[in-house]
């Protein structure tokens, strides 16, 4: 183990050979029991940059100067700390520690006459920054290097996690709203970055300009971000055309997890979106389909997200966002929603529940697990 670092170390650091830019200007700490090795470690690591070394003989004087740097505006920089003039593995960690409590911040390089696997885990509890063999003095320079690095260059950053991207795909504006109103809000709650696809603008039901920002009223209300296309209300098909078109939106979101119609739909729209949807998104991981008013019995869920008081009732104030619809639509009858949302619940943990039928959950543990089904 003579002149390796303990594990964990980083290995980019800098040698002996070129220790020199990290230690130039530091100030440490070294305690041996022996005077001879200590000078030698104190001439190398001087030879190396480091313009202070204060050399001590026992515990007590150590533990002492680290009360006392050389500087009332500085603290020492790092110190080297000889297992010989303590006791066991368990005095050697409970000894690190106090250094610690004492002087937070200041790493310690341990130098052990015959260094073992015992003594090196006694070393990383107590915190050591390194462990070396005892009159090794090229180690010794190039382990304080090494812990020098460390202080001076901080932990690159950990990158937030990409937040889940969920796609919900329907065919007329208010579609998604009844069937995935409430999960939508839960979702966006919860962070996940939601666009909402619909493919026309509902002409066939009201003035499509009317209705598209009604749809946009919506999405805000869910928490959701609205792409809005301008597919023939009453005959869009599943051809290579409109794959393309939910394409180019899957291209922009990439989402982790797609909801759309289910084929057991009455409704011709519907269907049609659910075929071209499973082929625009085949590469997708995750695929569900939401219950419409016009599915059918064949309609089988096997999934159900709990929802609370919150997300229905933002579910239901985006379905009033179609105010062109909601008066005339016996399937937009709050009471209905309200109580088809709270029989759905009795399969889930929640008074309320959306049900949502797994096409394909292509994820280690199941990516939907987390919903009751």
């Amino acid at each position: 183990m003579s002149s390796q670092s303990l594990p964990g170390s980083d290995d980019r650091a800098p040698s002996a050979h070129d220790a020199r830019p990290v230690l130039s200007g530091a100030r440490l700490l070294l305690a041996d029991r022996d005077e001879r090795i200590a000078s030698a470690a104190a001439e190398a690591l001087r030879n190396h940059g480091v313009t202070h070394v204060h050399t001590v003989g026992s515990s007590a004087a150590f533990l002492e100067a680290g009360r006392r740097p050389p500087s009332p505006v500085r603290a020492w920089d790092i110190a080297v700390w000889d297992t010989g003039l303590g006791g066991g593995d368990e005095n050697l960690t409970a000894f690190l520690g106090a250094w610690y409590a004492q002087n937070p911040g200041v790493p310690v390089v341990v130098t052990d006459d015959a260094p073992s696997t015992h003594r090196a885990l006694a070393a990383l509890r107590g915190r050591a920054a390194d462990m070396v063999e005892r009159g090794d003095t090229a180690g010794l320079v190039a382990a304080v290097g090494r812990a020098r690095h460390q202080t001076l260059v901080p932990p690159a950053a950990t990158p937030a996690p990409k937040p889940v991207s969920m796609l919900v795909v329907g065919a007329h504006p208010d579609d998604v709203e009844i069937g995935a109103g409430g999960t939508i809000h839960l979702r966006a709650a919860e962070g996940w970055d939601i666009t909402v696809l619909t493919l026309s603008h509902g002409g066939g039901g009201g003035d499509p300009e009317r209705r598209g920002g009604e749809a946009l009223r919506a999405a805000e209300v869910m928490g959701a971000r609205l792409v809005m296309e301008d597919l023939p209300d009453g005959s869009i098909s599943d051809d290579s055309s409109t794959v393309r078109v939910i394409e180019r939106t899957v291209e922009k979101t990439r989402p982790d997890v797609v909801l759309v119609h289910s084929a057991s739909d009455t409704h011709q729209d519907h269907r049609a979106v659910h075929r071209a949807t499973l082929v625009a998104c085949r590469r997708v991981p995750r695929l569900a389909c939401y219950q419409s008013p016009s599915a059918t019995v064949s309609y089988h869920p096997n999934r159900f997200v709990g929802l609370s008081e919150s997300d229905l009732d933002a579910k239901l104030a985006a379905i009033r966002a179609h105010g062109s619809q909601a008066g005339s639509r016996w399937y937009l009858d709050e009471d209905l929603l309200r109580s088809t949302a709270r029989y759905w619940g009795r399969f889930s943990q929640a008074r309320y529940a959306e049900p949502l039928e797994v096409i394909r959950d292509a994820t280690p543990l199941g990516f939907f697990a987390g919903d009751h089904g």
